[in-house]
């Protein structure tokens, strides 16, 4: 992260990967928004994304949420109390 952030400047850092990457960058407080992309496909089991986060209490505020055919977009803002 630290080296994304440096050659980002100013600019966002964006963060790919599944549930138990983006779980431990919401863990150490470095998500500030999520860009969810749900497709209309069940692939079998995995780990759930808002499972394990240590960090409480924790709200989503709706961005946006978008649809087309066959996938929903969705995006929130992390707000901590």
């Amino acid at each position: 992260m630290k080296q994304a952030q440096a050659a980002a400047g100013d600019q966002d850092v964006t963060i790919m990967g599944g549930a138990n990457t983006i779980q431990q960058y919401i863990n150490a407080g470095l998500v500030d928004e999520l860009d969810i992309h749900i497709a209309d496909m069940l692939l079998g089991s995995g780990t759930r994304l808002f499972d394990n986060l240590t960090i409480k209490p924790t709200q989503l505020e709706k961005i946006t949420a978008d649809g087309a055919p066959g996938v929903v977009h969705l995006k929130h803002r992390i707000t901590r109390k």
